[in-house]
């Protein structure tokens, strides 16, 4: 399903304090609530039913376009799969909530990619794919051109409540900047990797590029000389 919300600038003026943080990384700000996150729009809305129903594995990268949006996920062992939360999935989305997950791999990585154009952020709800309980992670935030934007610490806890409860992350550049994101879960365990890609995610808001300065100026420019020019007439008249 192709969604896209345009949602007024000043409903940012609501968004209470606890829904905001800034990390350490300059230029980059973290929303813990999705009304907030959207607030910020335009938002493009990627609804992960795209690659298909629940079940479907889906080999990557796989690219995708909604609303002139472009952008894929990807894995380093190849695979990623679709699940829907109290379909073929048990973890903390809503029920019914399309999913895209790794596939399960402890070793893996998980990346999701814009490709038509650099966006000013995204945001989504995160948790484990396959764990359960306390968990952190990251976030590794990228430019197009492979530059390290920031890293976002995450966590949260698992327990399969399917109550909503996966924490949400919607990150801002102060630029419209950012061109992929590397999701990742800590491993404790020594014979592992200290991280990897076990990831799931649900419905991905995307703040795509506003309309630059220069043409919103341009557009003033010529409203003043039709304007101008209308007055001339009068005055000729």
């Amino acid at each position: 399903m192709r969604i896209q919300r345009l949602v007024v600038a000043a409903a940012v003026s609501a968004i209470v304090v606890s829904d905001v943080t800034q990390p350490a990384e300059a230029g980059l700000i973290v929303y813990s609530s999705r009304a907030a996150f959207d607030a910020l729009g335009p938002i493009t809305s990627i609804d992960w039913g795209v690659y298909g129903p629940a079940g479907t594995l889906i080999s990557t990268p796989d690219f995708k376009t909604i609303d002139g949006l472009t952008f894929h996920g990807a894995s380093s062992e190849g695979i990623l799969y679709r699940h829907d939360e109290g379909t073929d999935y048990t973890g903390d989305f809503a029920p019914g909530d399309y999913l895209l997950t790794e596939s399960g791999s402890l070793s893996d990585t998980f990346i999701i990619g814009f490709d038509s154009t650099a966006v000013r952020g995204f945001g989504m709800q995160v948790e484990p794919y396959s764990a359960r309980g306390a968990w952190t992670g990251s976030i590794d935030v990228y430019t197009p051109g492979n530059v390290l934007l920031g890293t976002i610490a995450i966590g949260g806890n698992k327990t399969g409540a399917e109550d909503n409860s996966a924490p949400f992350y919607g990150i801002v550049s102060d630029s419209a900047d950012i061109g992929y994101a590397l999701f990742w879960v800590d491993q404790a365990d020594p014979a592992l990797p200290s991280k990897a890609g076990d990831i799931a995610i649900d419905t991905t808001d995307v703040l795509v590029p506003e309309p630059s300065s220069l043409a919103i100026a341009g557009t003033a420019m010529l409203l003043c000389l039709f304007a101008f020019a209308g007055r001339t007439r009068r005055r000729r008249a």
